[in-house]
């Protein structure tokens, strides 16, 4: 005669701790390419650094250069990347394995959703060391003053924001879909297109609707690094657009987490 054991729902410290494992292993690839590519970077910067000053060794302002919004790019766009090796072979109608778990399917998602976060936040954060060091490494080189910090503070927090927001974007098709690549082209081009056929049928309102979901006060471009349709990058725009771009891409991949709790 048998019986069964039934094993106690585990610790929510005990699950995120071994998604946070899991999700690590997971992406270690993308981990590896993006270390290669800044030792790289680093390499390349540095030897055409030193041709420069063996060329022109009287010459200064060589290495004054100053972080800004716009030296969150890379990073951004590798948090776009960042979900797809997440969920690697996790779509929706492959992901029965993690619904046998004895945790409940929509916090569980949501769990691993935020260690997959979690790691980028740690590859932003060592982005913006390797930024720091690249900076003090050519000042020795050159002897120029390293003026690398002399921008705004929140400049660099933004850092932080935009790859959050990038990362949230990506999850919503990710985490819902099986066809993720799908929805990001087709939304991609359905919103070009329907800027071209409101310009096209002499519908300016439409037009600027449109546009100002890119480049308006409330855009996704003020969001991520500040900017609106004029000028450069503003605090204040950044502060009104990026809670908004977040909170609302938040509830979208909640909404997605929870919808195959069938």
């Amino acid at each position: 005669m048998t019986s069964t054991t039934l094993h106690p729902t585990p610790e929510p410290r005990t699950v995120a701790a071994e998604q946070f494992r899991a999700v690590g292993i997971a992406i270690r690839t993308e981990a590896y390419f993006y270390l290669g590519a800044l030792l790289v970077l680093a390499i390349l910067i540095f030897a055409s650094t030193i041709r420069m000053v063996h060329m022109h060794p009287s010459s200064g302002g060589r290495s004054g250069f100053v972080y800004g919004a716009a030296g969150a790019v890379p990073i951004f766009a590798m948090a776009f990347l960042i979900p797809f090796g997440v969920w690697r072979s996790e779509d929706p109608s492959r992901r029965a394995y993690h619904w046998t778990m004895p945790v409940a399917r929509g916090p569980h998602t949501i769990v691993k959703f935020l260690c997959g976060w979690a790691w980028l936040m740690i590859a932003t954060a060592v982005y913006l060391i390797f930024v720091v060091g690249l900076a003090v490494g050519i000042s020795l080189i050159t002897g120029d003053p390293n003026r690398v910090a002399a921008g705004a503070g929140w400049e660099w927090i933004l850092a932080f924001t935009a790859t959050t927001l990038g990362y949230l974007l990506t999850s919503i098709p990710v985490i819902g879909s099986d066809h993720a690549w799908r929805w990001i082209g087709g939304l991609f081009l359905a919103f070009w297109v329907l800027i071209g056929v409101s310009a096209s049928f002499g519908l300016p309102d439409m037009s600027i609707a449109l546009r100002s979901i890119w480049d308006g006060s409330y855009g996704l471009k003020a969001a991520v690094f500040g900017l609106e349709r004029w000028g450069g990058p503003t605090m204040s725009a950044w502060l009104v657009a990026m809670p908004l771009w977040i909170i609302g891409s938040a509830i979208a991949v909640t909404l997605v987490s929870y919808r195959h709790r069938e």
